[in-house]
């Protein structure tokens, strides 16, 4: 599926999704590859990982009078979750993120000790300065298996300098951000995702 249909694609069902609900609703979308799309309200979307809960659902919508092999069925639908997950992790999608107008993205990291360094880099569509940008970034080791989850500030302006604000049409590099708690030895294919969770804006 190419980048410019999955674009058309979530506008179109945005569009249904806001024309048929309040302005409030969200929704989620699956892709053919098993990616989970979030469509948020303010005409914005991201992705969110895949997890066991569509194995959970998936055996809750086998009808109880079926005679099947649940075992077998939860054992394949893992499987495919698995690959799903690691696969989507592996695409680098998860590696930006876009809400209120901010989009974030993962850039470089660096290892200072056994401290991990981040580099972002933003870019504004947001019609006021932006002072501050807060992240959620998921780790996950080289088996795609979550390790945690930091709340970081990419982006950090000083209120009296207009000049450190984000400014609309402006792409900036964030400072070499420190998360402490990453094992290097099994961070070496830099797995994470991220979710934009604040704005706030002058």
């Amino acid at each position: 599926m190419s980048l410019r249909y999955l674009q058309y694609s979530l506008f179109l069902l945005l569009a249904s999704v806001t024309l048929g609900s309040s302005a409030a609703n969200v929704s989620t979308v699956t892709l053919d590859n098993g990616a989970t799309v979030l469509l948020h309200d303010d005409y914005t979307w991201e992705y969110i990982a895949i997890n066991t809960d569509i194995v959970e659902e998936a055996n809750n919508a086998i009808p109880s009078d079926d005679i099947v092999d649940l075992t077998a069925i939860t054992a394949s639908n893992s499987v495919q979750v698995s690959k799903n997950k690691s696969s989507l992790l592996h695409s680098g999608l998860l590696n930006t993120a876009v809400k209120y107008d901010i989009k974030v993205a993962y850039s470089d990291s660096v290892w200072r000790d056994q401290a991990l360094g981040l580099k972002f880099i933003l870019s504004s569509d947001n019609a006021d300065g932006v002072v501050i940008v807060k992240v959620a970034v998921s780790f996950y080791d080289d088996n795609a298996n979550k390790i945690t989850e930091k709340i970081i500030n990419v982006w950090q302006a000083s209120y009296r300098l207009p000049d450190t604000y984000l400014r609309k049409g402006e792409s900036r590099n964030s400072r070499i951000i420190w998360v402490d708690g990453i094992d290097k030895t099994n961070w070496t294919n830099k797995l994470l995702s991220l979710k934009v969770i604040e704005v706030e804006t002058r």
